[in-house]
């Protein structure tokens, strides 16, 4: 199931999106603003992201910014009541994928959603092959793991593992959703296989006491969050 975050402040506009898009299926996280977006989008992981430009607190400019400084490929999809060129223009730059603006039918609005979430099944990898944290090299393509050149033996599971939770960085994964994303729905595995590889990959990164690599969320899962070298 696709999980979405929906951030907008109308109180009737938020009520009838999350309302329709359960209906489609999708499971929606909604938030009235964009400080409690980006909290909220820190403590999951979504494949979708539905964004108010005009917001209190934190506007949706400087929502969609922080995200994309962190995750570049998680579709963002914009809404405004403003149309003017320039706000769109402006959106583009800072890595909106598309743009609606209020008011708008709501058959556009879930055939918007169900393109970039198609897109994003579809879409071939373009991310960097090989990335970098601490003085730990990965290379997703030769599935390997050096440390200052010297290789680290992991498994296969544990490899899947550790590169689900570095292509989301800082945002805290749910148990659930590791299970889905790297043991799939038919598997054996349970809650507790994923602390036993984190414990071994902890342990092979040298990460056992401080975390700088891997956090534990209480109740919920796991984050990476040592900072990535560009």
């Amino acid at each position: 199931m696709n999980k979405i975050l929906l951030v907008e402040d109308e109180k009737e506009l938020r009520f009838s999106l999350v309302h329709n898009l359960g209906f489609e299926g999708y499971e929606v996280i909604e938030a009235p603003n964009g400080r409690q977006a980006l909290d909220l989008y820190g403590e999951h992981a979504f494949d979708l992201v539905i964004l108010d430009i005009m917001m209190p607190e934190i506007d949706g400019l400087t929502v969609l910014k922080r995200i994309r400084e962190s995750n570049e490929t998680i579709p963002i999809l914009m809404l405004t009541a403003k149309s003017t060129e320039m706000d769109k223009v402006i959106g583009f730059e800072l890595g909106a994928d598309d743009y609606l603006t209020k008011p708008f039918g709501l058959g556009e609005f879930l055939a918007r959603v169900k393109a970039l979430l198609r897109r994003r099944r579809l879409a071939p990898e373009t991310r960097s092959q090989t990335v970098r944290f601490l003085d730990i090299e990965i290379d997703f393509e030769n599935y390997s793991v050096t440390r200052e050149e010297e290789p680290i033996h992991f498994s296969q599971k544990e490899f899947q593992l550790l590169k689900y939770l570095v292509r989301h960085p800082h945002q805290a994964i749910e148990k659930s959703r590791i299970l889905e994303a790297v043991w799939g729905y038919k598997s054996n595995a349970t809650t507790r296989t994923i602390d036993t590889h984190i414990a071994r990959i902890r342990r092979k990164l040298d990460d056992q006491d401080d975390n700088q690599i891997i956090q534990t969320v209480p109740t919920v899962g796991y984050k990476f969050v040592a900072k990535l070298e560009s």
